[in-house]
């Protein structure tokens, strides 16, 4: 089992070995704060209270305690440390607002965070001899070991016939939620036609960090129908309508 957080594991799926990113951001940005906030919920630092808004539980081992406290503890990983700091130096909000809140920067923390750890290798050059970029590539062009982790726990996930852990499952739904299932992997397997890839993803997870994969599935959703709609309008427009 990896190391990696949800969100590393994420970016290595995302983005094929030249360092291109397979699904557009700010979609992508939310699905990554998404993968946080569900790390620190299944290592019980983060919950949700009676009113719907997630709290700092005080303790990473947390397992349901009635006396939550808003005392941050480590986690041991530096990004969940400095998001569980956000949400314990703010109010106490609903996930959504902690996806979007969180998402903001978040790709290139957790590219450089890759880099630095030799996972992937950082390049720098110009686009037109003007124009700065960074890119993030698989180092000598071979796919990381941890990445290729994450690809074969995902089909032995959709081949089913065995338990899935908690993060596996948090992973496929993450994916799905993007719609990006084939698109990160073409060979994945598809689900059984009785069973929905993100109910049977999401039931896996556990009640732990469903409420975390809903809210980014919401907001992804609600970014999706605002540009929708933002089209139909312009289009509506140009063609004359009222």
């Amino acid at each position: 089992m990896t190391s990696l957080s949800l969100a590393e594991e994420l970016v290595l799926l995302s983005y094929d070995d030249s360092g291109t990113a397979l699904i557009a951001s700010p979609d992508l940005d939310y699905a990554f704060a998404g993968a946080v906030l569900c790390d620190l919920a299944l290592a019980g630092a983060v919950d949700l209270d009676s009113d719907g808004r997630v709290v700092v539980t005080g303790n990473p081992t947390y397992a349901g305690r009635a006396d939550r406290q808003k005392t941050v503890s480590g986690t041991g990983s530096r990004l969940l440390d400095d998001a569980l700091a956000v949400i314990g130096a703010g109010p106490d909000r609903p996930p959504e607002h902690w996806v979007a809140e969180l998402s903001h920067a978040i790709v290139g923390r957790v590219l450089d965070g890759l880099a630095d750890a030799g996972l992937l290798h950082r390049e720098h050059d110009r686009i037109l001899w003007i124009i700065d970029r960074t890119r993030y590539l698989a180092p000598g062009g071979v796919e990381p070991t941890a990445e290729t982790d994450a690809r074969a726990r995902l089909a032995a996930a959709r081949r089913g016939g065995n338990p899935v852990d908690p993060r596996t499952a948090a992973l496929a739904f993450l994916l799905h939620a993007l719609a990006a299932d084939h698109l990160v992997m073409p060979q994945l397997p598809d689900p059984p036609a009785a069973e929905s890839a993100s109910d049977t993803a999401s039931e896996s997870a556990g009640p732990a960090a469903a409420w975390a994969l809903a809210a980014t599935a919401r907001t992804v959703n609600d970014h999706r129908a605002a540009v929708a709609n933002g089209v139909f309008i312009a289009t509506n427009v140009a063609a004359g309508g009222s």
